[in-house]
């Protein structure tokens, strides 16, 4: 984010103040001085706008016979301008890029009431433009292809255009699923870290993010998230829990993992069984003796 400020003589405690306010932000900024004596020239200003994402006109008076050409070669720049109000300003209608504002305290009062959105507006911008210009679509199913790799600057460059970690792909897949599936332990860490619906159920296979390190075979996947206090009781489309999932599998280690953490051997399925029962009828005594320890009906 770059400022340049425009202004005259007479404004030049006000250039001060908004460019120490903005360096109070971390927002370099840089100064254009305008003069009766030096009215803008055609290439003066718009050489000062390469880099530039906004202008601030502080200058009512001197502006200059060229005003109309640099005011309009800036909005042309996609560069957001914030000025006073003037002839020139007045008529310049159908910008949406273009703020007026009526005093210096008028505008002086905006910035600080609004930095906030200010920058985070920029940050979209710039990620939308870098994703564009990356050939990468501002959809769910490229965010998941990235996500699947690990790709993290994309990643991130995707929240920063808007697009949420809890979005789904078209067959209904939630991003950590996605990363989960993939076995993308550092991805799946790092997404934990945003505000995500852990317990989301997949369309495709009717599983919740737990279910699917069931389903991988991915004991520190379901560990993570057993850490971050998924559901553990959560039932699948099909209506079987976890635990159930993975006394299917025989997979002692994740049934130890799941009913120590108090996922409840005893909830019934769909069918009327129980995590407990099944690995009654499976005859695997391992699961049975594990599922003792927890159960809540003895």
């Amino acid at each position: 984010m770059n400022f340049l400020i425009i202004y005259g003589a007479e404004n030049s405690a006000q250039k001060d103040s908004l460019a120490d306010f903005l360096a109070e932000n971390k927002i370099s900024s840089s100064a254009f001085l305008l003069s009766e004596n030096s009215p803008v020239l055609l290439d003066a200003v718009p050489s000062k706008l390469d880099g530039i994402t906004h202008c601030a006109i502080l200058d009512k008076n001197s502006l200059g016979k060229n005003f109309s050409f640099t005011l309009g070669f800036a909005l042309g720049q996609g560069i957001c301008v914030y000025a006073l109000k003037t002839g020139a300003i007045k008529n310049s209608e159908g910008f949406k890029n273009l703020c007026r504002f009526d005093s210096f305290e008028e505008f002086d009062s905006f910035i600080r009431e609004n930095i906030g959105k200010i920058v985070a507006e920029d940050v979209r911008r710039r990620a939308w433009k870098k994703l564009f210009d990356s050939g990468n679509p501002f959809t769910p199913d490229s965010l998941a292809i990235h996500v699947e790799k690990d790709n993290r600057e994309i990643v991130r460059t995707y929240i920063d255009a808007g697009m949420s970690l809890n979005e789904r792909t078209s067959l209904g897949t939630p991003m950590l699923n996605v990363a989960i599936r993939a076995e993308q332990v550092d991805e799946v860490k790092w997404i934990l870290e945003h505000e995500i619906d852990l317990d989301a159920v997949s369309r495709d296979r009717g599983y919740s993010a737990l279910m699917d390190c069931v389903w991988k075979k991915n004991l520190e996947l379901a560990k993570i998230l057993v850490e971050k206090g998924v559901n553990l009781d959560f039932t699948s489309t099909d209506g079987q829990s976890a635990l159930v999932l993975a006394v299917g599998e025989g997979n002692a280690k994740m049934v130890e993992l799941l009913a120590q953490a108090g996922a409840n051997p005893d909830n019934a399925d769909a069918l009327g069984m129980s995590a407990y029962a099944y690995a009654k009828l499976f005859k695997r005594d391992d699961l049975v003796q594990i599922l003792e320890k927890y159960r809540h009906e003895k």
